[in-house]
């Protein structure tokens, strides 16, 4: 859903994102200062690439959403409704939107070379043998199990721990797949880090708060003078989501949150945007928006 207008906390009014684009600077002074425009929710809101000068921006100034809205919002049931319905029509709900179907090069027996689009199948000739027949039938099953596999988190976080040197297509263009992770250190200033989707990483713990949980970094990180240990918050709503992932399901998370000792995680979170200061205090948050977003390995 594109948010067409966010209500500036420093004009209290609602605004477009051209409108805060040609204010800012003058009477609107930060990006991050908009909330949701209903008027009962406070859900922070974002003005995306803001303060990015013209020549450097991928895209113009736009409005996202970097808190969660309250349970009566509309905005916020119908951003939930627009995306579980783009979910049922994937072919596979578990892949990333943002990155894009990959060429693959496929070795058969014969010893013939094809480079094939992953979206358009396998090319085969009509005169092929039988014995042919049935390799590329293989080669076509395993080619779309790979072509799912990459567009995953889970994929993307094994391909990068691996260390494969392979780019990968995104609505941004391509890049290399060192690009897409950024490890959550103090060393980050997160307002120096791009408004763009990343996959953030560190060590983490989970802890269970009624019937959602946190996810609190072991490492910290800044915004100017405030440094902070980043968290994200995983709300009720998308744990009992009846296409939710075994792995994330309230079972196995309420065993990892209870454990004694308590366990650490490799925590890899795919963000639209970097962590953003809250509004409300000094903490400093990350937004997820689906359970596909999130990836975790125990650590050893």
């Amino acid at each position: 859903m594109k948010l067409k207008e966010a209500l500036s906390i420093e004009l209290n009014k609602l605004v477009n994102a051209d409108e805060a684009d040609r204010m800012y600077n003058h009477t609107i002074t930060s990006k991050h200062l908009f909330q949701c425009p209903d008027p009962r929710c406070d859900a922070q809101v974002t003005c995306a690439n803001l303060d990015k000068p013209k020549s450097f921006r991928k895209r113009d100034p736009y409005f996202i959403f970097v808190s969660d809205h309250i349970k009566e919002c509309p905005i916020g049931e119908s951003i939930v409704h627009e995306l579980r319905k783009s979910k049922r029509g994937m072919k596979d709900p578990e892949a990333l939107s943002y990155i894009h179907d990959e060429v693959i090069e496929l070795n058969f027996s014969s010893g013939s070379r094809k480079v094939l689009k992953s979206d358009n199948g396998v090319n085969a000739k009509s005169a092929l043998t039988s014995s042919r027949k049935h390799l590329q039938k293989n080669a076509e099953q395993d080619l779309d199990h790979k072509r799912h596999s990459r567009k995953r988190l889970s994929g993307l976080v094994e391909a990068f721990l691996a260390g494969e040197e392979r780019f990968i297509e995104t609505d941004d263009g391509r890049i290399h797949i060192k690009e897409l992770f950024v490890s959550v250190s103090s060393r980050q200033d997160i307002s120096l880090l791009p408004d763009e989707p990343k996959v953030y990483y560190g060590k983490a713990w989970l802890n269970k708060i009624r019937d959602f949980y946190q996810v609190k970094f072991i490492s910290e990180m800044t915004c100017g003078t405030l440094k902070c240990k980043p968290t994200f918050f995983i709300p009720a709503n998308l744990i009992d989501d009846e296409s939710n992932l075994v792995r994330t399901s309230r079972v196995n998370l309420d065993k990892i949150s209870s454990s004694k000792p308590a366990i650490s995680l490799n925590m890899f979170i795919f963000s639209f945007m970097p962590p953003t200061k809250s509004n409300k205090g000094n903490y400093i948050n990350f937004h997820l928006n689906d359970m596909t977003h999130i990836y975790f390995k125990r650590n050893n």
